[in-house]
């Protein structure tokens, strides 16, 4: 059975999005956890029923993440491994996000991106 690519990079995109909301969540506690989670749990309506829209905001976004978790691990010498591991694992659902937008837009003959 053929499915589109735009259907891998969605699950790749929301695997990515569960594992960093949770992960933020118990690694930063629980008030401030709830902060750093809101804002990526307002998109997850919309990921989940898989609207381009939401993940092309989504991706502003998370560059706000990779930016805040590398700041985190460049200045916190004691967080560095696992502020490194978040950035990259927001990096990933980044990517993947793209990826869906575009294909999903190509398969839709919605644009010729």
């Amino acid at each position: 059975m053929n499915r589109p690519l735009s259907v891998y990079a969605w699950a790749v995109a929301l695997g990515c999005h569960f594992l960093l909301a949770n992960g933020l969540w118990i690694w930063a506690g629980l008030l401030p956890g709830l902060l750093l989670v809101l804002p990526l749990a307002l998109g997850l309506p919309g990921l989940i029923r898989r609207r381009r829209y939401t993940a092309g905001w989504l991706t502003l976004l998370l560059s706000g993440y990779i930016a805040g978790l590398m700041a985190e691990a460049a200045s916190v010498p004691s967080r560095y491994g696992i502020a490194l591991g978040f950035s990259g694992l927001a990096a990933v659902e980044f990517a993947a996000l793209v990826l869906f937008v575009r294909w999903s837009a190509r398969e839709n003959g919605v644009a010729r991106i």
